[in-house]
């Protein structure tokens, strides 16, 4: 990139390892957030033994740079700036700087991008599903009801019980016996109050 040993005879070589060298930089630079750069010094005995002594009576006035001269070994966290995800992942991937656009996924046949992973998780199915009841303020509404505009009753669901391991478990719209009907909730009618209710086949 450079070239000359002096102050007088230095300059930089423009070339087209310049242009990717700059563009590495860039993609450096914008990518991480190193102003939230975090890290964990390990002590002297982390490193080679051969370096233990030399590590260990490093000294300087700066206690933070102390401790980097005695250190063995580093864990650096660089988090990745929001937006960026998806290109950092490919540069770890492939060594290559992506630019923009749609993520290029590599047209290997064993090759999986973790971007489509992520986006498309798909799990090995083992057995039948079950249901798991929990405690709930909600209640078994009718169809039209207290102003509801629905198709069926609450709750509803259009599973298919034989994919459950108790079938009679599964709240289908079968198992409602509600007749549509145009009462109101808490409405006094001439006949008396009208009263919803059902009961379980």
């Amino acid at each position: 990139m450079t070239q000359g040993s002096s102050f007088t005879d230095y300059e930089t070589r423009l070339s087209k390892d310049l242009d990717k060298y700059t563009a590495f930089v860039k993609f450096m630079e914008q990518a991480f957030e190193w102003e939230n750069l975090s890290y964990y010094l390990y002590p002297y005995y982390w490193g080679s033994k051969q370096n233990w002594s030399d590590l260990y009576k490093a000294e300087n006035t700066d206690p933070v740079f102390k401790a980097f001269l005695q250190s063995g070994m580093a864990r650096v966290v660089a988090t990745v700036r929001p937006g960026f995800e998806a290109a950092v992942q490919f540069y770890l991937g492939t060594g290559k700087i992506w630019n923009g656009g749609e993520v290029p996924v590599i047209g290997d046949d064993l090759y999986l991008s973790i971007v489509d992973e992520m986006k498309q998780p798909k799990g090995k199915k083992h057995g039948k599903a079950w249901i798991t009841r929990l405690p709930t303020t909600l209640n078994i509404l009718q169809a039209e009801s207290i102003g509801l505009k629905v198709a069926h009753a609450l709750p509803f669901t259009i599973e298919n019980p034989a994919d459950f391991e108790v079938p009679s478990d599964v709240i289908t719209e079968d198992r409602f016996n509600f007749e549509s009907n145009d009462n109101l909730l808490g409405v006094e009618s001439l006949e008396g109050q009208k009263v919803i209710s059902g009961d379980w086949k």
